[in-house]
Order: C-alpha cells, then sequence, then structure tokens
C-alpha cells in the first residue's frame, strides 16, 4: 500500500511553530508566513494538508487563523485540528471546507457526532503507550480506549489520525506500534510523530490500514527537501 505524506503546519499566537513531545514550553519557531509556506507546499505537490490550530488545542477556543485557506487553495484537501470540542464548532469547518479533525469530543462524547458526514471527519487518537490524552495532550482519557473505538467504528467513523506523543517532534521515527495497534481496531490510519524520512514511509507502509504519514519537523528543517521528485511524489501518493 502507498502511504501519502500530509505536510502538517501547527500555529501558536500565529507563528509557526513545532512543539517537542506537544510541549509548549518546548516550541520552536519557524520566521515563515504560515500562507507562503502553505502556498510552497502546494507548489511541490501537496494535495492534503494538516493545520493545527494549538491556541484552540490548549485553550478550546478555535481561530479563524486558516478560514481563508481552503477558498485560496481550491485544489488542496484540508484537515483542521485544535479547538474543535463542540458539534457547532465541527460544523463550523466542515462548512467552511475544512475535513474536520476531532480529538476530545470524539473520545468523551463520541455520540455527539452522530450524523455529521463520516468522510470528512478524522478521529484524531493521540496516544502515550495505550493512553488516549486529550485537551491538547494535557489530560489522559478517563475512557476506556475500547469502548471509544466501538462506539466511533459504530457510527461509521473509521478515519483516524494517530500521533504518538513520544515522538511527536524528535525525529525519532515513526511510532510504529501505535499505528499498528489502531489500525488492527479497524482504523485507517494517518500516522503522525517522529517522521524524519522517506525510508518511515516503507515501513508504515507494511502495515494494513495506514495510508498517510505527517510531516512537520522533517520538512520545516528540511530533511525532506520540497524540491527533490521523491518527496513531491510522496506528497501526491505515491513514490
Amino acid at each position: 500500500m502507498t502511504v501519502q505524506l500530509i505536510p502538517s503546519m501547527d500555529l501558536l499566537d500565529g507563528r509557526v511553530v513545532r512543539l517537542h513531545k506537544g510541549d509548549r514550553s518546548q516550541a520552536t519557531f519557524y520566521g515563515l508566513a504560515p500562507e507562503a509556506w502553505v502556498e510552497r507546499l502546494v507548489t511541490a505537490g501537496a494535495t492534503r494538508i494538516h493545520l493545527v490550530d494549538l491556541d484552540g488545542a490548549f485553550d478550546g477556543e478555535s481561530r479563524d487563523a486558516f478560514s481563508a485557506y481552503p477558498r485560496r487553495f481550491p485544489s488542496v484537501r484540508f484537515q483542521l485540528g485544535g479547538g474543535l470540542r463542540d458539534r457547532g464548532r465541527i460544523e463550523a469547518a466542515l462548512d467552511a471546507g475544512f475535513d474536520a479533525v476531532v480529538g476530545t469530543l470524539a473520545v468523551e462524547k463520541p455520540r455527539e457526532l452522530a450524523g455529521l458526514p463520516a468522510s470528512r471527519v478524522i478521529i484524531a487518537l493521540d496516544l502515550r503507550g495505550r493512553s488516549v490524552m486529550t485537551r491538547g495532550w494535557v489530560a489522559e482519557s478517563a475512557c476506556d480506549s475500547a469502548d471509544v473505538f466501538e462506539s466511533l467504528l459504530a457510527l461509521g467513523f473509521s478515519r483516524a489520525l494517530v500521533t504518538d506523543v513520544e515522538r511527536d517532534g524528535t525525529l525519532a521515527g515513526p511510532g510504529l506500534e501505535a499505528a499498528a495497534w489502531i489500525a488492527s481496531e479497524g482504523f485507517e490510519v494517518q500516522a503522525s510523530g517522529g517522521l524524519k524520512g522517506l525510508a518511515d514511509l516503507d515501513a508504515l507502509a507494511g502495515i494494513p490500514g495506514v495510508t498517510g504519514a505527517i510531516s512537520g519537523k522533517a520538512l520545516l528543517d528540511g530533511r525532506l527537501d520540497l524540491s527533490a521528485a521523491a518527496v513531491r511524489s510522496a506528497l501526491k501518493g505515491g513514490r
């Protein structure tokens, strides 16, 4: 199976940033204009981009920092996460043209997602070992993961973005065990956290059910060179 390379851009205080293991105190800011960086990704061939409102993730209030992107770049599927903690905000994101990435609400109250279009809702499962984290990765869910998975799949939500929190922003390689666990539960998985090079896509491609890999830091730091033919191909979903 081919694993698509999906660029990620996180904003904190309106600035492009990468956190180390989700820790707000370990932030690396990049001197990039957000829309200009997205334009570079699109020019390189990206057809799906993951956007994260970290202010919303931490304080629960989603912003409008990305609102113009679906209209500005109509050839791209944008998936939006951070602060989508009630149905109204999710519906607003969908109406604006985003695919909604839903974490805390999906884990704590999965039945509140009933009736939303399953093809445009991606469940964010942020893991520390076998624990599911919520609220910007600062709280461990009290919900039993098996019950959460069963409820979500019964409602038709089978797409999951799986982040190995201990690897996020580390360039230590992807969390293969985390991706394999969630895929084995019946989800179609985008793996996030630790991606350092194209060889990691090959490792993930060996796991049935993994279709995408999120990369933030490796692209921002130039470890994945947007001018390289292999990277451009991976952005389009092929190698």
